[in-house]
């Protein structure tokens, strides 16, 4: 796969839509790609974002790009109807989406749309299961009161009792997947399914502290 721009495969994100009964693809370069390029082709970068509107279900951002080429804004929302997911994070994701934009006028993938504005669009291909590629799911083995063995499955014995991820981890999550990893949404997602999740709501308080510890090394 080419990569348009100077944009490395880790930072673009593929997907999948069918226009005339055909699956196409189509690459949405992440924020950190922009900031990476925007970074190594300017002695002097500044960013500066401005919230223009924040309500508890509305955000609106003003960026400003300060480059070698003069000074570009650009502007991100982020509802809570459009963005359901991510309804506690909607001005960080506001001011990702913003900074995108401004980067995208200064010249950095100037057509290609950010991977975080569609992030609320899901439409991959949806991949086909063949049963040889199942895996079997580990299987513990308890007593039952009876005293006879009991199978669990063992995803249902971790989950089981265990707390929730707490509001202030969730923010945490995903300010810094948003913010400082340059993660879009549907990244995030793939990103806590080796947690067991399918969305940061559902992670566990010490799965949720494991999230966080990977994206800080991620970040770093």
């Amino acid at each position: 796969m080419a990569n348009p721009n100077g944009f490395r495969e880790d930072e673009l994100v593929c997907r999948k839509q069918k226009v005339n009964g055909e699956w196409s693809e189509t690459y949405y370069p992440r924020v950190g790609g922009r900031l990476r390029l925007a970074h190594e082709g300017n002695d002097k970068l500044g960013i500066q974002t401005e919230v223009v509107r924040f309500e508890d279900s509305l955000a609106v951002v003003k960026a400003t790009a300060s480059t070698t080429k003069g000074v570009f804004c650009g502007f991100g929302t982020a509802s809570a109807q459009r963005d359901a997911r991510l309804a506690d994070s909607l001005l960080e994701l506001a001011e990702t989406r913003s900074i995108a934009r401004a980067l995208r006028f200064s010249g950095y993938g100037v057509e290609y749309t950010s991977a975080e504005e569609v992030s609320h669009v899901i439409t991959d291909e949806p991949e086909k299961e063949h049963p040889a590629d199942k895996q079997t799911r580990p299987v513990l083995v308890e007593q039952s009161s009876t005293g006879e063995p009991e199978t669990k499955p063992a995803a249902a014995k971790q989950n089981s009792g265990e707390p929730k991820a707490t509001q202030a981890q969730i923010r945490a999550i995903r300010n810094i997947a948003f913010t400082r990893v340059g993660m879009s949404e549907y990244d995030l997602i793939v990103f806590i399914s080796e947690f067991g999740a399918k969305d940061v709501s559902e992670l566990s308080r010490q799965s949720a502290s494991d999230v966080i510890q990977a994206l800080q090394a991620q970040a770093a």
